[in-house]
């Protein structure tokens, strides 16, 4: 970037510019038409929000045309089987036997996590003390989640789940991007126990922030603001729990690569209704962005 001079630096900066512009334009919508680049019949890529009601589907202009334009639906992961999916979580979900909350934490810290865990989900560390902190992560913030949004009851369809069961209830091909294993993986291993550990602590210590950037977080996905939900979840500098670099890649830049490899031929075999989280989709590393860049046409369903 430094050999040339003032003549790459304007290229440099003029790019950057357009880039910048270009990505701030992919977002105001949760539904998107991916045509062009030798694929014949136009897919589409929804962002979901894996908390949200159903019902909301209904407020999503022209989702259901778009479903019923298409041969296929992919999802992150092939749902239906919850019994297959919780017998390989469990096989995980468990600390090794070395070691335990009382080694990898000082005795204030111990009763500062037992004493929030049992306040949101009913028990301490007595109960769930084996459990893996990243598991313990998503337990606590479902069960929080459940107490800030009493309309909101834990285990209810999910819209991507409800994707895949209408596109099964029509014949249609359902694909998933991932396995299980690889939503583990980004999960629980992307980071050390101890780092782990900290989040969950921070997490628990903190959650009067968590009902803040829930409400924020609901607000902006409804709106469609996917820009907004990016940088609330990945950039906020009044987070008093920011995600490492290390795990924000595991969780959605890593992701993001691989699933872009597979789009391509995804789409040229089939018109698809791709249905990801929505944070899957903003910023420079989101699919939208990569889909343009490989040269698809990506415009706003509105």
């Amino acid at each position: 970037m430094k050999k040339a001079f003032i003549t790459l630096v304007l290229l440099i900066f003029t790019a950057t510019i357009a880039s910048a512009q270009d990505i701030n334009k992919l977002s105001g919508s949760l539904l998107w038409k991916i045509s062009g680049n030798g694929i014949t019949r136009p897919s589409y890529i929804v962002g979901t929000h894996h908390l949200a009601p159903v019902s909301f589907t209904d407020s999503i202009s022209g989702l259901k045309e778009a479903l019923n334009a298409t041969n296929q639906v992919v999802g992150e992961i092939l749902m239906g089987n919850e019994a297959e999916m919780q017998a390989k979580l469990l096989k995980v979900a468990m600390m090794p036997d070395s070691e335990t909350y009382h080694t990898l934490l000082s005795k204030e810290d111990y009763e500062i996590l037992d004493k929030g865990l049992n306040e949101v989900l009913g028990v301490g560390l007595d109960k769930v003390g084996r459990m893996r902190p990243g598991i313990l992560s998503t337990l606590y913030s479902l069960a929080l989640y459940t107490k800030l949004y009493p309309e909101y009851k834990m285990g209810q369809e999910s819209i991507d789940e409800y994707l895949q069961r209408t596109a099964n209830d029509n014949g249609k091909t359902i694909l998933g991007l991932e396995s299980i294993e690889d939503q583990v993986h980004a999960l629980l291993d992307s980071e050390p126990m101890e780092a782990q550990i900290e989040v969950l602590i921070c997490t628990v210590s903190n959650n009067s922030f968590e009902k803040e950037t829930a409400d924020l977080l609901n607000d902006y996905y409804y709106a469609g603001n996917l820009t907004g939900m990016y940088n609330l979840a990945l950039n906020d500098p009044n987070d008093p729990c920011p995600t490492s670099k290390s795990h924000k890649d595991a969780l959605l830049k890593n992701r993001n690569n691989k699933w872009i490899g597979e789009l391509p031929a995804i789409m040229k075999d089939k018109p698809s209704m791709i249905a990801v989280g929505a944070l899957h989709l903003a910023g420079e590393e989101g699919l939208l962005y990569q889909l343009s860049k490989l040269g698809y046409t990506v415009e706003a369903v509105k």
